[in-house]
């Protein structure tokens, strides 16, 4: 796949190492330095607000993905959580999924791609979490497993998530939850510069980031840009093949901000190059061979937005947001299968998605009354895929070629959605506030043109009402009870409807234009408390979800269908405890999920999730006012137990349990803690192991190290 990259490592990896071991030395010392000095610390001083990280939700973080609106956490009625920039640079992460990882509900996996991983909520593939890039969407047409988060980390602000279903707000695919990333916009000071540098030990990877931002007269601008190359993975057993990536990120911003109103307008391109490793045990029977990569999956987006603020004593705010996308991905699918022992057949199949999306979102903020707050708003998301796939089939008869076809089929198909939306606030009497939702979503989609004589074009339209409710309580000092009904759905994508695939097996899945959309129904109750010291966050749910998407076999392959159901039944919960003359807080995260499956021909419990895991530590964090520094560590395991999953022709697959040690380590120094280094030891155990999620063995013992400075 990389014929022109692969060849240059050999020559430099002599000077990465020599770099690597020149970034852990200097990493060491600068941390080394301020323990020293607070060794010498004799008086206890006051302990400032420590930031709990994201395995700890901070119910006072304000967020908006969860109401569209600007809320404090501990007043929204639905499960979410924040992870910020301070999360990102404490245990920095290469990509962005893992920085999402010990968010209790969320799994992440790679689908044998470490470099386009993708994450699950509350048990729900990748295809049914929808993910957002400042609020405006990533559409992914022609996937299997949903969108990528194809963003580089250091752009990030903040990622606010969302979990269960918020479809009335944010519409479809949105049945697990919502993943919104916030991007870094403008500074207070004319000009600065941001710069960091991150080496992870198990691929011998680095990443480099360098931006410059500022504002001046109410005038914000930043642009930024940043390359990563990762080798192979390094796992306990040793190095895997082919999963080395490689990663580029520039953007661009500048907007404006007056008394009442402001604008932006911004431009991105993320472009990747991935390898794909061959899972053990694909292979076998007559499947002798089996390699995909992903020689490029590029995104370009070009956005701006305008909001007025105090309009009118009605009307609070007006915003409006659009924007043009276009995703472009290249998959290399080569396949050898040996049906007796005189015939082989060899396949490679190439294809390539051209995706152009144009949305927008115009949003109008209502009072009322002081105690009644509505918001309605108007979506629209116009999506246009070209796919093309080329598949080189060769017989042999032992040595001898004795047939040889190539096929070359286009697709060119649309798909239009709009959408109304209704949130509707009142602030009750006795610190109730019940919050009611309604949405309206009407699509319509068309396979316009292909030379696949198998495939006929045609239209097809659909239109789907959801619901939500939501109460919460506040009338505990430092607590908030919520309760929470939701309605989710997923309409089938351009692939499921109308192209299917030749990726993934040596059997071709097949469209079907009859799917109906997915649906589901979600019950919560939750509970929060926070009294600046002690930190809780409770959530029980209940998910009946419909007509899943899924695979059958059929003659001459698989075909998508609707058979399967799901209830998932489930308990998200962190807590932690800061003794603030001992500037220590120890905390726990962790999820309690079961799922039931029925798909006609199969009822099963063992859907391949593990029942429990979460992560479990003792966190360090002390400002030394004088010495103008900030130290932190923290000492942290991560466990899950085991997991089965029952397939309908009776076979199962089983996910041994595992658990790992981990520390991370850093200091922020500076007048304004501007400058930074820190240290994650990871898998310190060297344990070797496999999420149920993944498909490939995690790293082993590694470090982590990341400098970084803002001036």
């Amino acid at each position: 796949m990389r014929d022109t990259i692969e060849p240059g490592r050999p020559k430099f990896a002599r000077r990465k190492r020599a770099a690597a071991r020149l970034l852990l030395a200097a990493a060491t010392v600068l941390l080394l330095s301020p323990m020293a000095a607070l060794a010498e610390e004799t008086a206890p001083e006051q302990a400032t607000e420590q930031s709990s990280g994201q395995s700890v939700t901070r119910t006072r973080d304000v967020v908006v993905t969860a109401t569209r609106t600007e809320h404090d956490l501990k007043d929204v009625p639905s499960s979410a959580a924040v992870v910020d920039q301070e999360d990102l640079k404490r245990t920095p992460a290469i990509n962005v999924a893992d920085a999402l990882r010990d968010v209790p509900g969320v799994e992440v996996f790679d689908l044998s791609v470490p470099g386009a991983k993708r994450v699950q909520i509350r048990g729900e593939s990748g295809q049914r979490v929808l993910v957002l890039i400042d609020g405006q969407k990533v559409s992914e047409q022609k996937s299997m497993d949903g969108a990528p988060l194809l963003i580089d980390p250091n752009r990030i602000e903040r990622i606010e998530v969302i979990k269960g279903p918020a479809s009335v707000l944010y519409g479809s695919e949105a049945i697990g939850g919502v993943i919104n990333i916030i991007t870094k916009k403008g500074g207070d000071k004319p000009i600065s510069v941001e710069t960091s540098v991150t080496f992870d030990s198990s691929t011998d990877g680095f990443t480099e980031y360098l931006s410059a931002f500022g504002g001046m007269n109410g005038f914000k601008y930043r642009v930024s840009g940043s390359y990563n190359d990762q080798g192979n993975r390094r796992s306990a057993d040793g190095e895997m093949d082919d999963t080395s990536y490689m990663t580029r990120d520039t953007a661009a911003f500048l907007g404006y901000d007056a008394e009442k109103a402001s604008f932006g307008v911004t431009y991105e391109e993320y472009w990747s190059n991935l390898n794909a490793m061959t899972p053990e045990g694909t292979t076998g029977g007559t499947l002798y061979n089996f390699d995909l990569d992903i020689p490029l999956w590029e995104r370009r987006k070009a956005g701006g937005y305008a909001e007025f603020r105090d309009v009118s004593d009605l009307v609070s705010r007006v915003r409006v947001d659009a924007y043009y996308q276009e995703v472009t991905k290249e998959m290399i699918n080569i396949i050898g299968v040996k049906p007796n022992a005189m015939i082989t057949i060899d396949q490679d199949q190439r294809t390539r998605n051209e995706q152009a999306s144009w949305g927008g979102t115009m949003q109008v903020d209502l009072l009322p009354h002081e105690d009644h707050h509505v918001i309605l708003g108007y979506d629209v998301n116009l999506d246009d895929l070209d796919a093309n796939t080329e598949i080189d089939m060769k017989r042999y008869m032992g040595s001898t070629l004795i047939a040889s076809t190539f096929s070359s089929f286009d697709y060119d198909a649309t798909m239009d959605t709009h959408a109304v939306y209704l949130q509707d606030e009142w602030t009750l009497p006795e610190d109730f506030t019940l919050t009611l939702g309604v949405r309206q979503t009407w699509v319509r989609s068309e396979l316009e043109d292909t030379n696949n004589d198998d495939l006929e074009t045609g239209t097809r339209s659909a239109s789907h009402p959801v619901f939500s409710a939501g109460l919460t309580w506040a009338g505990i000092e430092d607590t908030t009870l919520r309760a929470l009904f939701s309605q989710g759905y997923r309409f089938p994508n351009l692939q499921q409807l109308y192209i299917g695939t030749v990726h993934g097996g040596s059997d071709p899945t097949f469209p079907n234009s009859d799917l109906d959309p997915e649906t589901s129904n979600n019950y919560e109750v939750g509970a929060r408390y926070d009294n600046g010291a002690l930190n809780l966050d409770v959530a029980f749910f209940v998910s009946n979800a419909e007509d899943y998407i899924t695979t059958t076999k059929v003659t001459g392959g698989n075909q998508f269908t609707n058979v399967d159901e799901a209830d998932t039944y489930g308990v998200e919960a962190s807590a932690g405890y800061t003794f603030r003359s001992l500037f220590l807080t120890p905390y726990a995260s962790g999820t309690w999920l079961k799922r039931h499956y029925d798909s006609g021909t199969l009822s099963t419990w063992d859907t391949g999730h593990p029942e429990y895991m979460g992560r479990l530590g003792v966190r360090f964090d002390r400002d030394l006012p004088e010495r103008k520094m900030n130290l932190f560590a923290d000492l942290y395991m991560r466990a899950a137990v085991d997991a089965r999953e029952e397939y309908s022709d009776g076979t199962h697959d089983n996910y041994d349990a595992w658990e790992t040690l981990n520390l991370s380590l850093g200091t922020k120094f500076g007048e304004e803690r501007q400058h930074f280094v820190s240290l994650s030891l990871l898998n310190i155990l060297n344990r070797d192991y496999q999420t149920a999620a993944s498909s490939i063995d995690e790293p082993g013992m590694h470090a982590v190290v990341k400098v970084g400075t803002t001036f």
